[in-house]
């Protein structure tokens, strides 16, 4: 049973260049996102014990993805916006941006909608491109596409390929994920604009028929947003920004970032 605690629940939205950690969940020998999450918010004075505060991460990036909207709640001995700046002045290569006090029971494993992106800067027929992301649309069986065991379809939203600012962006949403699922499921589509595959194989994979396409690399994909039925208020301060900005210095996350960095907080999702 949770130890009841007097203060406030708090969500944070986050971001982070996935280069600088070793992955997001926590571990005792490596820095991470959870971790660096931790270490901030305890030398801040807003929490003193994670399980206490029942600290909980929204999606657990592999080593390598960053993100511009992935979020943490946690029982905070602060409200909300002092929250916010408080993590952000102890808070290493991770910046909050964004917060919403939320319910006792909130969990924000518990979302409407995740939604990744995976930046392309290679040259490539979109047409190909596009007949191949259409077919993982709707519920699947994804075991395929998923570096553990799936014991149920899943159901994908949407996937949108669009070329924009130099690059071919890959949007893909979904109300949940299992590990290395977008990776695989972007290597399954470059592997038909390749040559490599076929469409029938991808259907036949999202039949159930065991094909292995191998998997991209992570340091393209960003966690863009992750959406609740809770309202966030936007707080992001110039010097926030401008450390961010400066941080994001590799070709594909500049310009997935691009807009988030320049202040823009008007195109930002879930803002």
């Amino acid at each position: 049973m949770r130890k009841i605690f007097l203060g406030m629940r708090v969500a944070l939205k986050i971001a982070y260049d996935g280069r600088a950690f070793f992955g997001h969940q926590r571990q005792p020998d490596r820095r991470t996102v959870e971790g660096e999450c931790i270490t901030a918010l305890r030398s801040a004075k807003i929490m003193r014990d994670p399980t206490e505060a029942f600290f909980r991460s929204a999606s657990r990036t592999d080593r390598g993805v960053s993100a511009v909207g992935n979020v943490i709640a946690f029982e905070a001995s602060l409200g909300p916006d002092a929250v916010l700046g408080a993590f952000n002045d102890k808070a290493r290569d991770v910046w909050a941006w964004a917060f919403a006090p939320v319910p006792a029971s909130f969990h924000p494993r518990h979302a409407i909608e995740r939604w990744y992106r995976y930046v392309l800067l290679e040259d490539v027929a979109e047409r190909n491109l596009q007949a191949a992301a259409r077919l993982f649309v709707g519920t699947h069986d994804f075991r395929a596409f998923c570096s553990e065991p799936v014991p149920a379809p899943l159901t994908v939203d949407s996937v949108r390929v669009e070329r924009k600012e130099g690059a071919i962006f890959i949007d893909v949403r979904a109300r949940s994920f299992r590990r290395g699922m977008v990776r695989r499921m972007i290597a399954g589509m470059m592997a038909v604009v390749h040559g490599d595959a076929a469409l029938s194989d991808l259907r036949a994979a999202l039949a159930g028929e065991t094909h292995d396409f191998g998997s991209v690399s992570p340091l393209p994909l960003i966690l863009m947003d992750i959406r609740y039925d809770i309202p966030f208020r936007t707080m992001l301060k110039p010097k926030v920004a401008e450390d961010l900005s400066r941080r994001m210095t590799d070709a594909s996350l500049r310009i997935a970032h691009l807009r988030f960095v320049q202040g823009a907080t008007n195109t930002l999702p879930g803002a």
